[in-house]
């Protein structure tokens, strides 16, 4: 199970209600939606309203698969890459 102590939390920044977690510091592997990019936040506490959204098992079930998660404040968001396509598994 992945501890949420130890993910980076960003915020989508064309999206009122779109956050993203990585285990990297620099949002990578995190796919960017309509052309947006990822704002870092300070920590899980700057989720605000989002927070009750972020479920640590569907946190843990993505970045165990993709090695990051999309989440709103409803809840878990499918991870839909587009042109990025998701990282290369070894």
């Amino acid at each position: 199970m992945t501890n949420a102590d130890d993910l980076f939390y960003f915020k989508c920044s064309v999206s009122e209600d779109l956050y993203g977690v990585s285990p990297n510091a620099d949002g990578a592997p995190l796919p960017t939606p309509g052309g947006g990019s990822w704002l870092p936040l300070d920590n899980k506490n700057a989720l605000g309203k989002a927070a009750p959204g972020f479920k640590v098992e569907a946190a843990s079930a993505d970045l165990s698969q993709w090695g990051c998660h999309w989440f709103s404040s409803k809840g878990p968001v499918d991870i839909i890459w587009g042109k990025e396509m998701p990282p290369v598994r070894d």
